[in-house]
């Protein structure tokens, strides 16, 4: 198996942090988003939608979207990231939660903030954050993880996106539930040796 990524990207975050966590040590290739690499045909073939990560197996096929890759990543081993249980449904609906919500609001703080596009309503942006962040803490309060007692696929999934608060300036500020959690993940190793952020721009 293989992973074509771009490091900065959120998603491919989720994908890398898994492969350390879980010692797989699949080989990683750097998908060139800059230079249009997504859009060749080449790569069209792994993924038509033109987006990072891709996982390629063995067999010649691919699988995209994050969540079903580190899913798929933790199916042949006994992990507490993906345990054999009806946990894994829970652990589903926080993925669900933060490729439909969480992820989509936050991304707009990385339009503006990363990629200085003005046209963003950053205060729009704000409301919708605090609503999703209500939610996301209330549910921490209490609770080291989102799923169970231990860490899991969920939390990889989430705080992907998290890893840009500070460039882009999520209005974070007061949600101790979050802020707890999200120090407890940054000091995973498996964490901390991903791609850093880049800056924000001015």
């Amino acid at each position: 198996m293989k992973l074509p990524v771009f490091p900065p990207s959120p998603n491919s975050r989720k994908v890398l942090v898994v492969n350390s966590l879980l010692g797989l040590d699949l080989p990683v290739r750097i998908v060139d988003l800059q230079a249009g690499e997504q859009f060749q045909e080449a790569f069209a073939e792994l993924n038509p939608n033109a987006k990072v990560p891709v996982l390629e197996e063995d067999d010649g096929s691919s699988l995209w979207e994050s969540n079903a890759i580190i899913n798929r990543l933790c199916s042949d081993r006994e992990t507490p990231l993906w345990p054999q249980s009806n946990q894994r449904y829970d652990i589903m609906r926080w993925q669900f939660w933060e490729g439909c919500h969480w992820t989509p609001v936050c991304s707009k703080f990385i339009s503006r903030h990363l990629f200085g596009r003005a046209d963003i309503d950053i205060e729009a942006a704000a409301e919708d954050f605090h609503k999703l962040a209500k939610v996301l803490n209330g549910h921490l309060d209490g609770r080291n993880w989102l799923s169970g007692e231990l860490m899991t696929a969920a939390d990889i999934s989430v705080a992907a996106i998290l890893c840009y608060r500070e460039p882009c300036r999520y209005p974070v500020e007061g949600y101790s539930n979050i802020l707890r959690w999200m120090a407890r993940i940054e000091r995973l190793e498996a964490w901390q040796t991903v791609n850093p952020a880049p800056q924000a721009a001015e």
